[in-house]
């Protein structure tokens, strides 16, 4: 029975997850999932600071997760933190390496360094992406 002036405490009853580098996990592979899946929502929404807080508590276990990484860029430049996009911009350049992942992140990158107040570089950026989306919309006629 609920007592209504009573805290309750509720504690996990299964053991926490520790990973192949002997790190305990807090967040589960479900958890992971219906926090990014919630994140996703919360941005298509137009919510991106709701968004940004989930994809802040999965990013800080999951930091090599693509696309993890992908979602939480976007987020970040949709609440116009151009710096902290880049540094996330900076991982995902060294993780991802399937070049069909290279024209969005240099559209992202051209966002983000017009948020961090670096116009001529985001210019520059968004001038090379333009010409490499025209030359592999070339290729694929």
């Amino acid at each position: 029975m609920v007592v209504p002036d009573k805290v309750q405490h509720f504690t996990s009853t299964q053991p926490p997850i520790v990973s192949e580098a002997g790190a305990i996990e807090l967040i589960s592979g479900p958890e992971r999932d219906l926090l990014c899946v919630l994140s996703y929502v919360y941005l298509a929404c137009g919510q991106s600071a709701k968004s940004l807080a989930l994809l802040r508590l999965v990013a800080h276990e999951q930091s090599q997760d693509i696309g993890l990484l992908r979602i939480l860029a976007y987020a970040l430049i949709s609440e116009r933190r151009g710096d902290e996009a880049l540094s996330v911009l900076d991982r995902l350049d060294k993780l991802d390496d399937e070049p069909s992942s290279c024209p969005p992140l240099m559209l992202m990158r051209s966002h983000a360094l017009r948020h961090a107040g670096r116009m001529t570089e985001a210019q520059a950026v968004f001038k090379r992406y333009v010409l490499l989306r025209g030359s592999t919309a070339a290729i694929k006629q």
